[in-house]
């Protein structure tokens, strides 16, 4: 089964048992992105993904520049374990992990969630390529997909049992837009994929195919 229809079988039924308040709260929250105008004013295509500091599940620092040892990295900005889209599209990668290293490209998956429970996402979906904590998501907004959730949608959060205060260890109520950035060797931005709808994401079928394409081209 393919990643959009996993994710859309989970939709149908997660939406069929969800109070259509709550629904209508989510898609509120997916209009205002749109409106802010997050993804237009998110880095683009050709433009430089800052180096950056990231923490590994062991706690330990380590410098984005240091992963990038291959000709291409996939960035993977995720908004959390806590959320089962991502660790639907987590689990998608990892078992288009080694197609993608034949072609030269690296995986890493990041969020704000504290390292503790970044370590938990890693054992749960069995991930063998690094997933990283984003400390307040310094990295991510200087990327610019980074919202704060209206009162409205934490309120709702709360009812689900989400205390962003621990899972993100501040009270910022920040989340990252789900994307897949793509960086060559020069850490350039080739390749971009970012959505509102946190419960839509591009197959990683799609994305090998386009580095494929890239590479082809480059030869």
């Amino acid at each position: 089964m393919t990643l959009t229809n996993q994710l859309k079988e989970f939709r149908d039924a997660t939406m069929n048992r969800m109070p259509q308040s709550i629904i209508q709260t989510f898609n509120d929250g997916i209009k205002e992105i749109k409106t802010n105008q997050l993804k237009e004013n998110a880095l683009q295509m050709g433009d430089t993904i800052p180096d950056f500091s990231l923490r590994a599940i062991d706690g330990n620092t380590i410098q984005l520049s240091d992963l990038h040892e291959s000709e291409f990295l996939i960035l993977n900005f995720y908004r959390g374990g806590w959320c089962p889209y991502c660790n639907m599209e987590l689990r998608a990668y990892e078992r288009l992990k080694k197609n993608f290293e034949e072609l030269g490209v690296n995986i890493v998956a990041i969020s704000a969630e504290i390292s503790q429970l970044a370590a938990q996402t890693v054992q749960k979906n069995n991930i063998s390529f690094p997933v990283l904590t984003d400390v307040d998501a310094q990295f991510m907004k200087k990327v610019g997909i980074v919202f704060k959730l209206n009162e409205k949608t934490k309120k709702d959060y709360v009812s689900f049992g989400m205390d962003f205060t621990q899972i993100h260890g501040n009270e910022n109520y920040e989340l990252p837009v789900p994307a897949i950035y793509v960086i060559n060797k020069d850490m350039e931005i080739v390749f971009v994929h970012f959505e509102a709808d946190y419960m839509t994401r591009i197959e990683p079928e799609q994305v090998l195919s386009i580095i494929k394409n890239q590479v082809q081209t480059a030869k």
